[in-house]
């Protein structure tokens, strides 16, 4: 029996949801830095020379203004620590300014310090409960928190202050994904499409939770619009070519995650997904120029030694696949696959024991993993077929210096730039 590498969660990796949940302000303050008492300054150097003349200049009869404007400079010039000093101080002498406040929770939210953006953005609805922005502000940082439920409320009530608002429509479509209410996040979405038809991230949420939710053709135009409106998004070319070969249409998913590489040559998990489809489609040599590709741009990734095991596998390298389930097993434990491919290999030289523990460890690791599931359920109950296993592997195969081993050769093969395993198989021990 010829054991299957897919794993039945694989359909459930899309990518991660994008938030529209950059804080906003309520002035156009990206103005303000380049022009400053009539003199203008487009160059980093001017930039920092009128940072440093803010302790000299005169606050003059509005000190609060004054302060304010180079709270603003200071935040647009990505200088947050000093921002967030100005802003208090505008606070200290003006205790009612909702402005500053909302200010404040936006350079905290950019130090990364999201209970205190909150507290401010909190601060900022107590002082003007009827704008939206705040609200709005206040959701993005309890989402940063795993606050979902709380961050909802708040897009909620900016979306009552503000129904046009579709980026608020987008922030709480995500709440409610990551509250497991699929179908109100979608429906979330949609008004956000509504609103911004042409907004790319948008679609792209609405097209991720339409796969999760296994309405895979619905996904696939959500994707298809995202490229008709930016031929150059990556993510949408890499997940249309997943949903495509989740509906097993493989040459065209292969075509997706052609032009995925086009666009990022130096991206590991492209050539990776790239190999898996190409193994689908038969093309085992292929696949593994893709996955060599893959480990030669990320030599620590331990997915792609993982599948370059499994083609080595149908290629009926055994010695090699081994090498390569163990290789990604020592770069990362956790990699149910590679316990799984291991297990079938063991199984095949009739070494069940080491086999049922490889497949129980891949489940543990990943109680979804099905085909891992099936193996080890049968192993117990003493079903797995005994014809068909493979020769036994030697103990040791050695690698003599000035020869390539086995495994280098077949990569040679393929990819005459690429040799993945010329050092680690000597160091893996068998």
């Amino acid at each position: 029996m010829r054991p299957s590498f897919d794993n039945g969660k694989s359909s459930r990796e899309w990518g991660r949801l994008q938030a529209t949940s950059a804080p906003g302000t309520t002035r156009n303050t990206r103005q303000l830095w380049l022009v400053v008492d009539n003199a203008t300054y487009e160059s980093q150097f001017d930039a920092k020379a009128l940072v440093a003349s803010f302790p000299t200049r005169p606050l003059g009869s509005d000190p609060v203004s004054t302060y304010t404007q180079n709270g603003d400079v200071l935040f647009q010039l990505e200088h947050y620590e000093e921002a967030l000093t100005t802003y208090e101080k505008v606070l200290q002498l003006d205790p009612a300014n909702s402005y500053a406040a909302n200010c404040r929770g936006n350079t905290l939210y950019k130090l990364g310090r999201f209970e205190r953006a909150h507290l401010a953005y909190q601060q900022a609805i107590q002082l003007d409960p009827q704008e939206a922005l705040f609200y709005y502000n206040q959701g993005c940082a309890l989402a940063c928190l795993d606050r979902h439920a709380e961050a909802l409320a708040a897009f909620e009530q900016a979306i009552q202050l503000d129904p046009s608002d579709a980026y608020a429509h987008n922030n709480a479509g995500n709440a409610l994904y990551k509250l497991h209410r699929y179908e109100r996040a979608l429906a979330t979405y949609e008004r956000a499409i509504q609103l911004d038809p042409d907004q790319t991230t948008f679609h792209y949420n609405r097209g991720k939770v339409l796969a999760f939710l296994d309405r895979f053709e619905d996904a696939l135009a959500a994707f298809e619009r995202i490229v008709q409106l930016d031929p150059s998004n990556i993510e949408a070319h890499t997940n249309k070519a997943h949903v495509l070969s989740t509906l097993q249409r493989y040459t065209e998913a292969l075509a997706e995650y052609q032009q995925a590489v086009q666009l990022d040559p130096y991206n590991a998990d492209i050539y990776n997904k790239q190999g898996l489809t190409l193994s689908r489609l038969n093309r085992p040599m292929e696949a593994l120029a893709a996955y060599a590709r893959a480990i030669r741009l990320s030599p620590t990734n331990a997915a792609a030694y993982a599948d370059i095991g499994h083609a080595l596998y149908d290629l009926e390298c055994y010695y090699e696949a081994l090498t390569a389930y163990k290789r990604a097993i020592q770069l990362d434990p956790s990699c149910a696959k590679a316990h799984y491919g291991k297990g079938n290999i063991l199984r095949d030289i009739a070494c069940d024991r080491e086999a049922y523990a490889a497949y129980a460890r891949a489940v543990q690791l990943d109680p979804l993993f099905a085909p891992a599931r099936f193996c080890k359920d049968q192993m117990r109950l003493g079903k797995m077929p005994e014809k068909g296993r493979s020769p036994a592997l030697p103990e040791q195969r050695p690698a003599q210096p000035g020869l390539p081993t086995p495994f280098h050769s077949l990569i040679s093969k393929v990819h005459p730039l690429i040799s993945i395993f010329s050092s680690s198989t000597r160091h893996t021990s068998t």
